[in-house]
């Protein structure tokens, strides 16, 4: 059975991608793919430190400063999520030019691995996240289970971008280069350090479809406001998803031909 021209040979493929980024991205460490757990919880814990111990933020209504730590945390644990697979599927084909050009396979399963990396710091920061919650005493609630199908929605998202990131970074290299710097202005953009409503009205409309918000919002509104976001901003998320995948699947296809020759 095939879905979209893949097999479950090209899904085992893929995981066992992954795994060998996993590993190759901690080669010579001591502690080798535990850093892949604790880098992120060293810089989950110094935001919680930071602001909720020496900024003291708060949340308007909370009483608590962890509240603001645990809300951040929520927000920008999905986006660095983000961040971490677009930045390794774009550089996923160059960097693995060796493969491609003396092993047979389909050349989609090397960005699709590579997002899956972000889904690590995902993972670790809403387990953050959920203990942070029951620190302050603002225990998880039966809609909290929304973000699990929140965390598959990112992947699904920043797999359909990283394909075209992939596609294309081969043949105009200054674009791997120019991506972290696009994201960060990226980040700031949207609303993950503050609040949709900080932003002004026209903006405000604008951002509250923006998808790479409304991802972030899958995750942190079921864990910190205990709410569930609307179907229709699903629907159109899965929509987008849909459209920009099936684009970048064509045109990583359409280019794969020629990858050999300049990777």
């Amino acid at each position: 059975m095939t879905l979209l021209g893949f097999d479950r040979r090209d899904l085992s493929t893929t995981w066992n991608f992954f795994r060998m980024f996993l590993r190759d991205r901690f080669l010579g460490s001591r502690l080798g793919t535990v850093w892949a757990l604790v880098n992120p919880l060293l810089m989950l814990g110094t935001y919680t430190f930071v602001f909720g111990f020496v900024f003291k933020s708060k949340l308007p209504g909370s009483d608590t400063t962890l509240a603001f730590a645990t809300w951040l945390i929520a927000g920008y644990g999905p986006w660095l999520a983000i961040s971490e697979s677009l930045n390794s599927a774009s550089q996923s084909v160059v960097a693995n030019g060796g493969l491609v050009k003396n092993m047979a396979f389909k050349t989609e399963c090397l960005p699709l691995a590579a997002s899956l990396l972000g889904m690590v710091p995902l993972s670790i920061s809403v387990v953050f996240a959920f203990t942070l919650l029951f620190i302050d005493g603002n225990y998880p609630t039966w809609h909290a289970l929304a973000a699990v199908a929140g965390v598959v929605m990112t992947f699904a998202f920043v797999a359909s971008l990283g394909l075209g990131a992939a596609a294309v970074t081969p043949f105009v290299r200054d674009f791997g280069v120019m991506l972290p710097s696009l994201l960060m202005m990226l980040l700031f953009a949207t609303p993950i350090f503050y609040p949709l409503e900080a932003m002004p009205g026209k903006l405000r409309a604008i951002s509250a479809w923006n998808p790479f918000y409304l991802t972030v919002d899958f995750i942190r509104s079921p864990l910190i406001y205990h709410t569930i976001p609307p179907l229709k901003q699903w629907l159109f998320v899965a929509g987008v998803t849909a459209c920009i995948g099936l684009v970048n699947l064509r045109l990583f296809r359409r280019l794969k031909g020629n990858l050999s020759s300049v990777v």
